[in-house]
């Protein structure tokens, strides 16, 4: 017997709140919404700043062979936001905090043969002691990656247990350590043969064995080193993949296998001349990516997960920061397989606007000195189940410690940076082939903390040839939907190449959700995974593509209904895009903006809406005449889509869904969406929303930065490089906030002319002039906000401070 792992994605049962007895073998489940996984509380979410915040219980049949009692096994979810309590057959068997890591949970004990209930209680509710306790997206409860039963005999290879390294490279081949960790949870002492071979492109390349003993009880690590000869280096150009096969004997009795895939490189950034890649100079260019999408939320699929590596990289970047918390392992997978650089980061993570217990804008680091201990216990454990899980992915070139952690309240900055020195530490023990970056790190120093230097919004300007490795891991942020404008999103001058910046990084790839208003509209692709203008910008200008004509304001004669694949798989790892376009009496797209909708007339796929969607430029799913969404099916069988829009004929596909059980036309009780949705929490007093935040100017004297209007710390303002007309300086809210006044405090000299200009998104609009006093004050009750802007159009002041109040 060998191991077994079945994914059990199809056929669940799912109820919001917390039913009393929904997690007893012998309740009644006949009324409960039928889900397949992924799956998502907040499903359908369109963007909205709001969603659910509860509880949540998942139900569904677990049928166990007979043969497999008495062996290990097993339920592996690839993750569960945040807290998952599973039972089976009513029996607490395993409990996991944390939401965006991957988990195992032995069940041996429990089954029995034949059916077996399983349930999952699931909250999302923000917990002081939990990473994250802040952050700009939203948290949307559920278990919204796989799930897989394993079935393995009691000594076996431990679960992701198995770490490939490439040790050196040496005039082409390369020194290979694999570690691999074996479980003995049997009676008696094992005694074996652990055998590996290694494969590229499905040849066979080396064959190596070794003999293994593992106590009763115990486990142990077998640690095996080898020169892999004429080595393929993975590369972006050139992701070459070897795959090792392990087998676990014993008198020539196969007991387990396990396939690992890895890749052949070395990394190093250095604080001089960048990045390199096996030892060559390789400048990064990428995006920022968030997992969730248009209706599904954050529950993505694994063919989704590809749509979104692949947009990234046909825009030609080669770099993908994962931000801001593990993804699937199945991004890092397509990174892999696609050739992009993934940096894979950890939810210490904050965001500034108010620091108040009970949501997630909260202090990153806990200001309660009880919270503190299990939530630094949280931070170490995702960070090291997000190692284990992901260490032999080669596109992976950096362990990031969090975001914006600087967004904790002034008395404990101390104390995030400690836990951030013990995160470090903690990638150095696990992984000593990666650095530890710091991702978010412009301000409160700590960028000097890690092995690489992040630097967000002004942070690309402020930190100019610093003395440790570094890039720009956001710049660009800009709201705009679709089509938005042609042309780069380059801002702080990261346009200009440097050779001790090891590269830039877009703010962000992809539409997403998000607690602040207009803050989750700022991708160069949009929420339906349909490119921007700029995105085509990017496109000519990195691989020579010219753009698409662009769709002209028109009269729409026909629809067109087209799909990114015909043929999808039933089991929770594939959907299909569809595509629907209006076109005039030339079969051209027309920037016609009609509602557009999609139902299913035949088969038993969905859309996160149920059985049909409507796309039209109020939930933005149709802009410029174009629209999209994601399709899945947990039935096997033809799916008939039909399309409709007034005045137009209706237009059809089908998509075949293959695998499991037929669709034969059975009820089904669909979730209508969350029953409440919660929001940031308001405040009867104002908030201080500027604190920390990126501040823009049009040049500063090197010793008095734009920054220090927003630290608050020093008691010194912004001076002007120059004192020449039309001299700015810029406050970025990084999101649209309701604002009652804008304060500033001003240095030398007295009685200059200023104009103060605010701005909700683009543009920008004059509110004040006059000329200056030491401190001014502007009541702006009302306005919706994204950005404050003092001009001096003659020569400029000294600005010590500006602050923005509102909530």
């Amino acid at each position: 017997m060998t191991r077994r792992r079945e994914l059990i994605n199809r056929a669940w049962k799912f109820a919001y709140g917390d039913p009393a007895g929904a997690v007893d073998e012998d309740f009644d489940d006949g009324d409960l919404y039928d889900v397949g996984l992924p799956h998502s509380f907040g499903i359908p979410y369109f963007m909205e700043t709001g969603f659910y915040v509860g509880r949540g219980v998942y139900r569904r049949v677990l049928d166990i062979r007979p043969e497999d009692l008495g062996k290990y096994l097993a339920l592996e979810f690839q993750g569960v936001f945040q807290d998952a309590e599973v039972y089976v057959n009513g029996r607490q068997v395993g409990r996991h905090l944390g939401g965006y890591t991957a988990f195992a949970i032995d069940i041996s004990t429990a089954v029995r043969a034949g059916a077996n209930q399983l349930a999952v209680r699931v909250s999302n509710e923000w917990n002081p002691r939990l990473a994250p306790r802040a952050g700009e997206h939203t948290f949307n409860g559920g278990i919204y990656r796989d799930v897989a039963l394993i079935v393995a005999e009691r000594t076996r290879i431990a679960w992701y247990g198995t770490f490939v390294t490439t040790r050196q490279l040496l005039d082409g081949d390369a020194v290979i350590e694999v570690a691999t960790e074996l479980v003995n949870d049997g009676d008696a002492d094992f005694e074996g043969d652990l055998t590996a071979e290694i494969h590229l492109a499905g040849e066979p390349v080396l064959r190596l064995s070794q003999s293994v003993s593992v106590p009763a009880g115990a486990t142990s690590t077998c640690r095996q080193e080898f020169t892999l000869p004429r080595a393929r280096l993975w590369h972006p150009d050139t992701p070459h993949l070897y795959t090792l096969e392990q087998r676990l004997t014993q008198d020539e009795r196969c007991l387990d296998e396990a396939v690992t895939t890895f890749g052949v490189r070395t990394v190093e950034f250095t604080a001089d001349q960048g990045f390199f890649l096996n030892g060559e100079h390789l400048p990064i260019h990428g995006a920022n990516v968030h997992q969730d999408r248009a209706g599904w939320c954050d529950a993505a699929t694994h063919s989704g997960i590809r749509r979104d590596v692949a947009l990234i990289r046909e825009s030609g970047m080669n770099f993908i920061r994962g931000s801001h918390y593990p993804h699937h392992e199945q991004f890092a997978a397509e990174c892999d397989r696609q050739g992009m650089l993934f940096w894979s980061e950890l939810c210490f993570w904050g965001i500034g606007g108010q620091s108040a217990e009970g949501f997630w804008t909260a202090s990153a680091y806990p200001p309660h000195e009880a919270d503190r201990a299990e939530f630094e216990d949280s931070c170490l454990r995702a960070m090291t189940e997000m190692i284990r899980v992901n260490r032999n992915h080669p596109s992976i070139i950096a362990w990031s410690t969090g975001n914006e952690v600087f967004f904790s309240d002034d008395e404990v900055i101390p104390q995030a940076k400690d836990l951030t020195r013990r995160l470090v530490d903690l990638v150095h023990e696990l992984d000593p082939t990666r650095p530890a970056a710091v991702g978010g790190a412009q301000r409160r120093g700590f960028d000097e903390l890690g092995d690489v230097a992040g630097y967000n919004g002004d942070g690309a300007s402020l930190y100019h040839k610093p003395p440790w490795p570094n890039l720009v891991s956001e710049y660009g942020s800009l709201i705009e939907d679709r089509p938005g404008a042609y042309g780069p999103r380059y801002a702080h001058g990261v346009e200009t190449p440097h050779p001790w910046r090891s590269g830039i990084v877009l703010w962000c790839g992809m539409h997403h959700g998000s607690i602040v208003a207009d803050m989750s509209r700022m991708g160069f692709i949009d929420y339906f995974r349909l490119p921007l203008r700029s995105w085509y910008w990017y496109r000519r200008e990195l691989r020579g593509v010219e753009p698409p004509p662009w769709p002209l304001p028109g009269t729409a004669t026909a629809l067109r209904l087209s799909a990114d694949r015909m043929t999808i798989a039933t089991d929770g790892t594939d959907d299909a895009q569809i595509m629907v376009e209006l076109l005039d009496a030339s079969g051209h797209v027309v920037a016609d903006e009609r509602p557009v909708r999609i139902e299913v007339v035949e088969g038993g796929g969905v859309f996160p809406t149920g059985t049909s969607i409507t796309l039209s430029p109020e939930n933005r799913g149709l802009l410029d005449g174009i629209g999209a969404i994601e399709f899945r099916s947990y039935f096997a069988g033809p799916n008939t889509l039909r399309a409709v829009a007034d005045g137009l004929a209706p237009a059809e596909l089908t998509i075949e869904a293959v695998g499991g059980e037929q669709w034969r036309g059975r009820p089904r009780r669909l979730a209508p969406g969350p029953p409440s949705r919660s929001f940031v929490p308001s405040s009867g007093a104002p908030r201080l929303l500027s604190a920390k935040r990126p501040v823009f100017s049009s040049g500063s004297l090197p010793d008095r930065p734009a920054h220090l209007i927003t630290d608050y710390s020093t008691g010194e303002g912004w001076i002007s490089a120059t004192n020449q007309p039309g001299a700015w300086i810029r406050v970025d809210l990084e999101g649209l906030w309701r604002v009652d006044t804008v304060t500033v405090l001003l240095g030398e000299p007295d009685a200059v002319p200023y104009r103060l200009e605010v701005s909700g998104g683009q543009a920008a609009e004059e509110v004040a002039t006059g000329t200056t006093e030491r401190r001014m004050s502007f009541d702006l009750r009302g306005c919706a906000l994204h950005a404050v802007k003092l001009v001096f159009p003659g020569a400029p002041a000294e600005v010590k401070e500006v602050r923005v109040h509102g909530r």
